[in-house]
């Protein structure tokens, strides 16, 4: 997500705030810690390994106020050698 801008603004459009928010990434298992960082204070987070056991999926339920926390969310991540969101 290059245009965060944009993603902004079509969060904006299509979301009414505060609102639960779903995010969904996949990440190398030897990076899955700095990942799961982030998530740290979310109640809701499930993590499934791959079938090759190389890569976890994870998904996290987070209440958001706004379409800014969501881009922190994506910036912050966007760190991470690997990930992919989905």
């Amino acid at each position: 997500m290059k245009d965060f801008e944009q993603f902004r603004k079509l969060l904006d459009e299509q979301c009414q705030w505060p609102s639960v928010y779903t995010f969904k990434f996949i990440v190398p298992k030897a990076r899955a810690e700095e990942l799961l960082a982030v998530f740290r204070s979310c109640p809701e987070v499930s993590v499934r390994e791959s079938s090759q056991g190389k890569y976890l999926s994870v998904t996290a339920n987070m209440i958001m106020s706004s379409s800014d926390g969501v881009v922190a969310v994506y910036e912050a991540v966007a760190e991470i050698e690997g990930i992919i969101a989905l």
